[in-house]
């Protein structure tokens, strides 16, 4: 999915690979602990897109794994806080909406952690 989608040079497609990832990862639940490294940084990337609408299913698709991997999702607190930091200033009000809901789960996850967070 991430070479031939999320990687795609069209924007269709990178959608299309970002909610992909996201119904994998959430069909597989915890069997997929032990890839979510090779998961999230490819959806963080696409916060960066040029597309706006990439971006927002970049937000869409990383909130559902950090939904469906809540236990396991807080070690990547630092880049996906990183990444929010920088997406809260976007253009787009709805990628804007999108980031600050993603935001709050991202603080109710490492408050259920007991602020395990490095």
């Amino acid at each position: 999915l991430v070479n031939d989608f999320v990687a795609a040079p069209t924007p269709n497609h990178r959608k299309g690979g970002l909610i992909g990832l996201a119904a994998v990862t959430v069909a597989l639940a915890g069997a997929a602990d032990p890839n979510l490294h090779d998961i999230v940084p490819p959806v963080l990337r696409c916060f960066t897109d040029a597309d706006q609408r990439v971006r927002y299913y970049a937000c869409e698709a990383l909130y559902n794994i950090a939904k469906a991997q809540r236990g396991v999702f807080v070690a990547h607190f630092a880049e996906t806080f990183d990444a929010l930091c920088k997406l809260s200033a976007d253009a787009d009000p709805n990628v804007q909406n999108a980031a600050h809901l993603l935001d709050r789960l991202v603080k109710d996850i490492v408050t259920e952690s007991g602020g395990g967070v490095d």
